[in-house]
């Protein structure tokens, strides 16, 4: 067993040119500015430093703790002649499991936290120690951040050995210039398509655990939380903010969240909203007719609200499922908001849809090739067209989704931009008005990225969400894949699923005195 190594030296100026060059600016506040970013840039490289080798110590104090314990049940059975399971816990409780209970324990009264926290942190530690160095390494270089390294955990966990070793060096690749956001969203878009098993019976496997649970909060109120099919999640998400929309009026005081999560409560708890009449929206339903002028029909609130769900099915999809021979690593079907989702549910929503809208794309990299005619206010196609190619606002760290941004001229037609592709791109109402009155910059580098620099000059890049995409794995049958060993996720003491999935090593021991932390 390896001693821990001492802290390498740190090396200030490699870790702060990581993140952008700062151009020297005259003024002595300038200077401090510039002086203060380059400390906050240091301090993050030592938290990942941090813990980067605590999880190592962890690491290395589980396989001492596991080795004392085998060596110490050999020697039990050597000498009562019995190698069967301690009848006192069962088969559960082997020498392995038995470690890790034993240092949860010792690690939360040590660190006086919850032995959910410690169980977790011992299973990070084994999946950076033996199954993904490169991530433990980029970690302690302070390449990525811990919660860059969590994320590449907990999406690796259950692919097989020869994929998560791509998989790690594409999202490596991918952390070192993206913030949390939008990287969770890299993250869980590469994993559906380099997941051997069909994401099909993935998806059929997680439907069956979908669940809604109350999460108690402070001041008399709880969070709902459901855990649902992703298209699901986003039609009503959608058909909420539909019905809120409507409800804003010269008299109303509520904000819009507040008009979200009123809609929300007496959909549920009344089945309809009161008052007021609301659009009838549909699939395929173009709501700049609205805005243009155009005057919507009119139904009660909660009647006949149809949620507008926007999915990209590329033709190639569609011939598949008609017996048609298509390459193997053909493009994802694509939920806006959300990523890729499999193929017959995308089939199916499409067959419900009463129109389609084409968009010719590179069949290789998806970039938009032509959707439509020059001019200042941007044709509908084309605005679908880059709603797909951005998916959400397209500042650096945000992930608003692109159908509530606004498209933005990079170059302002005034001064002799285009309405086209590559001069047009989504932002969210903020960082629209923060390009427009602050001293950030933006330009196209081509095939839908963009480069950002800030006020104090530092330099990011944003990409679209298909811009590197691997090829896509394409399977006919369920495949049993070498995954890390996850157990599954911990009941509440109610029985009821926790607010947010959780991984950790199992299986968990019938421990009912144990109280939920």
């Amino acid at each position: 067993m390896d001693a821990p190594t001492a802290t390498p030296s740190f090396d200030r100026h490699a870790v702060v040119d990581r993140f952008g060059v700062a151009v020297p600016v005259a003024d002595p506040d300038g200077e401090r500015e510039q002086q203060l970013l380059d400390d906050l840039i240091e301090l993050q490289a030592r938290e990942s430093l941090i813990e980067a080798r605590r999880a190592r110590t962890i690491e290395q104090l589980r396989a001492l703790t596991e080795r004392r314990i085998v060596a110490t049940a050999a020697a039990r059975s050597a000498e009562s002649g019995d190698n069967s399971a301690d009848a006192r816990g069962g088969a559960t409780w082997t020498p392995r499991f038995t470690a890790r209970r034993e240092l949860a324990t010792e690690l939360a009264t040590l660190l006086r936290e919850s032995e959910r926290t410690a169980e977790t942190r011992i299973a990070h530690a084994e999946l950076l120690g033996a199954h993904l160095s490169e991530t433990a390494d980029a970690l302690e270089r302070a390449v990525i951040t811990p919660r860059h390294a969590q994320l590449i955990i907990d999406r690796a966990c259950d692919l097989p050995a020869e994929t998560r070793a791509e998989f790690e060096r594409l999202a490596l690749s991918a952390a070192e210039r993206m913030g949390v956001g939008p990287f969770a969203r890299r993250l869980r878009r590469l994993r559906e398509l380099m997941h051997p098993e069909p994401i099909e019976q993935r998806a059929e496997t997680a439907s069956a655990e979908r669940w809604v649970a109350v999460e108690p909060a402070a001041d008399a109120m709880a969070y709902l939380t459901a855990y649902l099919p992703a298209i699901d999640a986003v039609a009503i998400h959608d058909r909420v903010i539909a019905i809120a929309r409507n409800l804003a009026g010269d008299g109303e005081t509520r904000t819009a969240a507040q008009r979200r999560a009123d809609v929300f409560t007496a959909l549920l708890v009344a089945g309809e909203v009161p008052g007021g009449a609301c659009e009838t929206a549909g699939p395929g339903s173009d709501d700049t007719a609205h805005r243009a002028g155009a005057a919507p029909a009119h139904t009660p609130l909660g009647h006949g609200i149809r949620p507008r769900v926007s999915i990209t099915v590329p033709a190639l999809t569609l011939l598949a499922r008609a017996g048609v021979d298509v390459p193997a690593d053909a493009r994802a079907a694509h939920l806006e908001g959300y990523g890729p989702i499999d193929d017959e549910t995308a089939a199916r929503w499409a067959a419900r849809a009463p129109s389609f809208r084409r968009i010719l794309t590179d069949p290789h990299t998806g970039a938009v090739l032509s959707v439509g005619r020059e001019r200042y206010a941007v044709p509908a196609d084309l605005a679908a067209a880059l709603r797909v190619r951005d998916d959400t606002c397209r500042f650096p760290g945000c992930v608003r989704a692109a159908s509530s941004c606004e498209l933005d001229h990079t170059v302002d037609w005034a001064h002799g931009g285009a309405t086209s592709a590559d001069n047009l791109a989504h932002l969210c109402r903020s960082h629209h008005q923060l390009k427009h009155r602050t001293s950030w910059g933006v330009k196209h580098l081509g095939a839908g990225r963009l480069e950002w620099t800030s006020p104090r000059t530092r330099v990011h890049v944003t990409e679209p969400p298909g811009f590197d995409d691997p090829p896509r794995v394409r399977s006919t049958a369920r495949k049993a894949t070498e995954a890390i060993p996850v157990g599954s996720r911990e009941r509440r003491d109610d029985g009821s699923p926790p607010p947010r999935p959780r991984r950790q090593f199992g299986p968990t021991a019938p421990l009912p005195d144990e109280p939920p932390f």
